[in-house]
């Protein structure tokens, strides 16, 4: 009898699982709809609910499992497929699927998984967690420093890791723990670092005011001692002016006597009047010889002859009369 149970049991159980089989393959397309819509929904509920604090990867995981089922048993029937992912334009069940899919990938969710990332950094979140609750307020930084320095290394090495891609949900826990541990508790240090970012900034400034005036005194150094060797090469330059100069000999001019003036006069009046007359008998004399060629043509050979010497001696005389007595007569060069 109990086995009798038994095997009946079996038998229903079985029928039972053939039955939710066979219901499974003969579902309608517009029931499959409406399981990816229920999906869809419910993860968009999860990843909004757990947006603040982040936990979409961690806490959605199961539910974009699903999603995903259901969008795979639609897609996998063709004549579901054809209805409802090309029949329009928008493909609008494509498309929403499309979306969440890239909210998943953009939170980079795959990484929160590879190497049991997500697992480990959750114990050593923990155990600073613990430690930030029951250390004393004044003895924090000290007690937990070494739980924070585990935590924030093995973020950095998986960050290298990853290059760059590291779970958003890790992320964002990541970022508030710094952001507690430096503002709230003041656990970070950084006096000595600002001090030397302000000096780096103090001869960033001051270098070019400081090179400005150092070039200017150069120059003005180097100028005044070409100023210098130029006075001591060109001493000219310290000469008087013209001005000064011609004062000087209107100054330094000899004063003469009126008689020594008047005398010097007289003399200048004499030879200015010997030379006339003796100008005046040469032109008497020059004429009167031409006269005589043109009244006696035949005898100018004779009369040139004759009238020769006597021409001559009134040119010397005439020379003579042009020097006064107390200049020298000038000496005219001889002709070639």
């Amino acid at each position: 009898m109990p086995s009798l149970c038994f095997y009946l049991g079996l038998f229903l159980t079985l029928s039972c699982q053939v039955n939710l089989l066979l219901a499974a393959k003969n579902k309608s397309c517009s029931t499959m709809v409406k399981e990816l819509g229920d999906a869809q929904s419910k993860f968009i509920y999860c990843a909004t609910v757990k947006s603040v604090p982040v936990n979409l990867c961690v806490g959605c995981k199961d539910l974009y499992g699903n999603l995903q089922e259901e969008f795979g048993a639609l897609t996998a029937d063709a004549n579901c497929s054809q209805l409802y992912l090309n029949s329009d334009r928008i493909k609008i069940v494509a498309t929403t699927q499309g979306i969440l899919t890239g909210l998943w990938d953009k939170a980079n969710c795959h990484d929160c998984f590879v190497r049991n990332n997500s697992i480990k950094y959750d114990m050593l979140s923990t155990t600073l967690s613990g430690c930030l609750k029951n250390s004393n307020e004044n003895n924090v930084c000290t007690e937990c420093k070494l739980a924070y320095l585990d935590l924030n290394n093995f973020y950095m090495d998986m960050e290298k890791a990853s290059k760059g891609q590291v779970c958003f949900d890790l992320q964002d826990n990541m970022n508030r723990t710094r952001l507690h541990w430096s503002k709230e508790l003041k656990c970070c240090q950084r006096e000595v670092k600002l001090i030397n970012f302000l000096i780096a900034v103090g001869v960033v400034v001051l270098l070019p005011i400081v090179t400005f005036y150092v070039t200017a005194i150069v120059v003005t150094k180097r100028r005044e001692a070409n100023h210098e060797l130029l006075n001591e090469l060109e001493p000219e330059l310290d000469a008087p002016s013209t001005s000064a100069l011609i004062t000087a000999a209107v100054l330094s001019t000899r004063t003469e006597p009126s008689n020594e003036i008047s005398a010097r006069n007289e003399k200048i009046a004499e030879v200015l009047h010997q030379p006339a007359d003796h100008d005046s008998d040469s032109d008497e004399a020059r004429l009167k010889p031409k006269v005589a060629r043109r009244s006696h043509p035949d005898s100018e050979t004779d009369a040139s002859s004759d009238d020769e010497p006597h021409s001559r001696a009134k040119h010397l005389n005439a020379q003579r009369s042009d020097y006064s007595s107390d200049d020298e007569p000038i000496v005219k060069p001889k002709r070639a």
